[in-house]
């Protein structure tokens, strides 16, 4: 599935978007701060950014945005006007940095990374926990690198503290890693087959 057109921005006003975004979602600690790396040619992963550095990234090349933060949020909306401004094509999906996805939301995932516009912009609010992981399963699912190589995009060089809240992102890894090891299951096929994040939440 392509990504779906942006959609036109509503009519928020500069008090609106300076509450929603600068304030609310500490845009302003981001405008001084990037998170922002190249993993390849095709995807670069980056903290929410701004809609001035969204034009920025258009000129260096940017063809798509990918939202880990969903659609329906003001930031989120905000950030689709911008897209839709700009040309960009934006797709939100709704990721949480505290709980594992449901298996729907890796698959929908996994498409948009293979189908968006290249190269595609990931983001987050911070870029290191739900960025991280997207960036994680890019490498591996669909570039075929290792995937102990791959998880290195989950560190602390993101801001990605796996001892917190968002580490339960590996139980989801490493329950992988082990039925791989076992079976020599792919992803993809684990996900649709086995994958029980509730189970694994309970670890």
């Amino acid at each position: 599935m392509d990504a779906r057109p942006s959609t036109a921005p509503l009519p928020f006003t500069p008090r609106q978007r300076l509450r929603f975004y600068w304030l609310r979602d500490h845009g302003f600690l981001r405008a001084i701060w990037r998170n922002f790396y190249r993993l390849d040619d095709e995807v670069w992963r980056h903290n929410h950014p701004s809609p001035a550095r969204l034009a920025k990234l258009k000129a260096m090349g940017a063809a798509s945005v990918l939202s880990l933060r969903g659609e329906g949020a003001p930031v989120s909306v905000l950030e689709a006007g911008a897209c839709h401004a700009l040309n960009l094509p934006f797709r939100g999906i709704g990721l949480s940095a505290l709980t594992l996805p449901e298996p729907q939301a890796l698959l929908e995932l996994l498409d948009a990374l293979r189908t968006m516009p290249k190269p595609v912009v990931v983001h987050c609010k911070s870029g290191s926990d739900r960025t991280g992981l997207a960036a994680t399963l890019y490498l591996h699912v669909i570039k075929g690198v290792p995937l102990d190589q791959a998880r290195r995009q989950l560190a602390l060089r993101y801001i990605h503290n796996r001892w917190g809240g968002a580490g339960i992102v590996h139980a989801l890894l490493d329950a992988y890693a082990a039925a791989h090891a076992d079976t020599g299951i792919e992803f993809e096929d684990w996900v649709q087959t086995a994958y029980d994040p509730a189970a694994l939440s309970k670890k």
